[in-house]
C-alpha cells in the first residue's frame, strides 16, 4: 500500500512539474514594469542556491538560509582570500537585493552603470531567454550585443537552448 501511495504522489508531482502555467509572454509582461533601480550597479546569479552578486566592483559568493532568507555566508568568490569587507549596511543592502531577486524568479539579472537591465530567465522547453533592456543612451552596437534580436519596446531577446 505504501509503494502504491509513493509511486501515486510521485507521478501527480512529476505531472504538475511539467504543466506550464505561463506562457513566456505573460512572464516577459510581469518582468517589464518592474522597477530596477535597486539592482544599479549590481549583478546577481543564482548558481543552485548559491548567489554570485557583484557588488561596489568585487564579486560574492553569497549563501542563505533557506529558511529565513537570511544570509548565512560571504566569501570573495574565485579566490582563497576569507576576509570579506562588508560593512553592516552593505550585508543588509545585499539582503534586501537577494530578497527582491528570488521573488522575480530569474536566474541572473544585472543593471549596469548606464541602466541597462540583463535578465536570464530559464524556461519549460530546455530553452534560457536571455532579457535586455536598453537604456536611452544606448545601442545595441554600443554594448556589442548584436545577437539579440528587438522583442517588446526597448526589450531585445535572445535565446539559448540545450540539446534534448
Amino acid at each position: 500500500m505504501r509503494k502504491i501511495l509513493i509511486a501515486l504522489l510521485s507521478c501527480v508531482l512529476f505531472l504538475h512539474g511539467c504543466t506550464n502555467s505561463k506562457s513566456l509572454q505573460e512572464k516577459f509582461n510581469t518582468l517589464k514594469v518592474l522597477d530596477y533601480s535597486e539592482f544599479s550597479n549590481m549583478c546577481i546569479v543564482n548558481r543552485k542556491g548559491v548567489y554570485f552578486v557583484t557588488y561596489q566592483g568585487m564579486t560574492y559568493k553569497i549563501k542563505s538560509s533557506f529558511l529565513t532568507q537570511k544570509i548565512s555566508s560571504i566569501e570573495i568568490a574565485f579566490s582563497k582570500e576569507k576576509g570579506v569587507l562588508l560593512t553592516k549596511k552593505d550585508t543588509d543592502y545585499i539582503e534586501h537585493a537577494l530578497k527582491s531577486f528570488d521573488k522575480i524568479k530569474v536566474i541572473a539579472l544585472s543593471v549596469d552603470e548606464k541602466g541597462n537591465v540583463f535578465l536570464s530567465l530559464p524556461w519549460y522547453n530546455r530553452c534560457t531567454y536571455h532579457f535586455l533592456r536598453l537604456s536611452s543612451s544606448n545601442t545595441l552596437e554600443n554594448i556589442k550585443k548584436l545577437n539579440y534580436k528587438a522583442y517588446d519596446d526597448n526589450w531585445y531577446i535572445d535565446k539559448e537552448c540545450s540539446e534534448r
